[in-house]
């Protein structure tokens, strides 16, 4: 299963700039609705498009690889 490490980068970047990273600011700065945010956080978003990962790595100054990881379903289910 292929799982989104988008609140992994919030946690990161928060730490980072010191300053509590919201959906709120991700949706101010690339445009993205608070809806394909929640989803690609809680693993509910079955296609992603590329624009969506365009701006979330233009965001998080990140490669695609850094936004997905692929954990097998026997992982993933313990």
């Amino acid at each position: 299963m292929v799982q989104c490490r988008l609140r992994e980068l919030m946690a990161i970047r928060g730490r980072q700039t010191r300053r509590k990273v919201t959906y709120d600011l991700i949706r101010e700065v690339t445009g993205l609705s608070k809806n394909t945010l929640a989803r690609l956080a809680n693993d509910r978003a079955d296609l992603v498009a590329l624009n969506t990962m365009d701006r979330l790595c233009a965001f998080f100054d990140c490669q695609p690889g850094d936004l997905f990881i692929y954990v097998p379903a026997s992982e993933a289910e313990a």
